[in-house]
């Protein structure tokens, strides 16, 4: 098949490999004038939250002069080496601004500078990301009468603008944490406000590097999912809750106790101020995608006040500063308003199937994150976001490669809808509230990649026979590395229903 690619961020990018694996000749089309999605419009300095063994596709890894955690400059020189070791067609500043069914096809009509043209393709994956589209901006009361700048930090393309200013970040997200941790050695005066302080996971906890303790099966085997991939796992969750709520109960009081170690060797007004910054509410439902890990020495500036948190929330300015919900008032010259990204839309779309997609406040509903039951000959890259991102993306292609060719053969649209519409209604359930909640898997991501690969009929067991490193290794992405040519290696397939079960 002729397949038509929107979007040339990693997602796009490893839906592109992948299907070509299948013979089905892929055209990404980028309407900007590079590659990298969100990581071709980050602000300075931003670095990658995960590490670099569990972020990369599973048969490229990175260069080794790479950092450990490597900036968006490093990310874009790997997707670039990524694109031309896989002779990917990538056809930048190519916006697709309009589809329409044309019989069993997709008419495309593409937009490069001031020419337009039509192209046809059998099948489009929509690969725009959950967190490119737009930033949270709603308007406050006051704006007008603000003397300073009020900004996101989308804005931001220069710490400069921080030099000598009093700056008040508001939000509780990673962008937000980031913005209090890269002003301080620049600004007069940061405050950071926020309405509820969130749980951030240290890059090391114990003298431990986070993923060691995170990635291994012995730890996500205790992570409450819609779905578990082993009679174990529905066994644990299933009959001893206890032991679950237990771990989650050690692992919360290990951070708590981590944050407030900074406060120590501080005064009363130290105390407080870690305090302020130590959540008090459940960890396991702040699991979600929004999860930030916690700056470099941010809990170190709060507590030595080069940082001043202010729990309340944000409603309006004056001439002056920022007014807050419990009356507090904060002098400022420029206010960084970091509140998130808006759910996915899909201008391009027919309106029916707009209206259908972006119909939900928490993001896009899809079956097995990567269809809808409604829209044909049409699938979704990146919705399927996890802590293991880019083989989960890798095997979501998969697993749509194998539904293309036929040998998975898919329920009925009202199972299908029935199965998405009770993994929506399990994480509204269990996990914090953020646009992109329904497009994602989070920390769910070792349920999720088992699920599809029981799916595929392919060993979700990758660390075999070394039954020591199945359970006690930290997974990432190069114990994937095997699985599209362990599919493909099967000379013909045969046709089988999906699992009755919710992924």
């Amino acid at each position: 098949m002729r397949v038509a690619i929107i979007g040339a961020g990693i997602s796009g990018l490893a839906f592109a490999k992948v299907l070509s694996r299948f013979s089905h000749e892929c055209v990404v089309f980028e309407k900007n004038d590079c590659i990298g999605g969100i990581w071709a419009m980050s602000y300075p300095s931003v670095r990658l939250q995960n590490s670099r063994e569990q972020y990369h596709f599973s048969d490229f890894p990175w260069p080794d002069d790479c950092d450990q955690h490597p900036t968006a400059t490093q990310v874009l020189n790997y997707l670039d080496r990524a694109i031309a070791h896989f002779n990917i067609d990538v056809r930048l500043n190519h916006k697709v601004i309009a589809l329409e069914e044309i019989g069993e096809q997709w008419k495309l009509s593409v937009r490069k500078g001031e020419a337009e043209e039509t192209l046809l393709f059998d099948y489009v994956v929509v690969s725009i990301g959950q967190y490119a589209e737009g930033k949270k901006r709603p308007s406050f009361d006051g704006e007008e009468l603000f003397s300073g700048t009020i900004v996101t930090e989308r804005d931001i393309k220069s710490l400069d603008v921080f030099d000598h200013k009093r700056v008040a970040v508001v939000g509780f997200g990673k962008s937000a944490l980031d913005m209090t941790a890269l002003a301080v050695d620049r600004a007069r005066q940061v405050d950071h406000v926020f309405r509820t302080p969130r749980w951030l996971v240290p890059f090391r906890l114990l003298g431990i590097h986070y993923t060691y303790p995170f990635f291994p099966r012995a730890s996500t085997i205790f992570m409450p999912s819609w779905i578990h991939g082993s009679s174990v796992e529905r066994g644990l969750h299933k009959s001893l809750p206890i032991v679950v709520k237990a771990f989650w109960k050690m692992i919360a009081l290990l951070i708590r106790q981590h944050i407030r170690a900074f406060g120590k060797n501080h005064d009363a007004a130290g105390k407080a101020r870690i305090d302020a910054i130590t959540p008090t509410h459940s960890f396991v439902r702040d699991l979600r995608s929004a999860t930030a890990m916690a700056p470099q020495r941010y809990f170190e500036y709060v507590a030595a006040g080069a940082i001043k948190p202010h729990q309340g929330e944000l409603k309006g300015f004056d001439e002056s500063g920022l007014r807050l919900s419990n009356g507090a008032h904060i002098e400022a010259d420029i206010a960084v308003l970091s509140l998130g990204s808006n759910s996915p839309e899909f201008p391009f779309l027919p309106k029916h199937y707009r209206e259908l997609l972006e119909s939900e406040p928490d993001g896009v509903q899809l079956y097995r994150h990567v269809l809808h039951p409604r829209v044909p000959r049409l699938a979704f890259a990146g919705y399927n976001h996890g802590f293991l991102h880019v083989p989960a993306a890798e095997i979501g292609a998969l697993w749509l490669g194998a539904v293309m060719r036929g040998d998975i053969t898919l329920p009925s649209s009202e199972e299908m809808e029935r199965s998405l519409s009770a993994v929506r209604d399990w994480k509204r359930d269990h996990v914090q509230f953020e646009p992109s909640r329904s497009c994602a898997v989070s920390t769910r991501f070792q349920q999720y990649i088992d699920a599809m690969l029981l799916e595929l009929k392919i060993s979700r067991w990758r660390k075999m026979p070394n039954i020591f490193a199945e359970c006690f290794s930290r997974y990432g992405a190069s114990d994937y590395a095997d699985v599209v040519d362990e599919y493909l290696a099967r000379e013909t397939q045969a046709p089988h229903e999906v699992l009755r079960q919710n992924v």
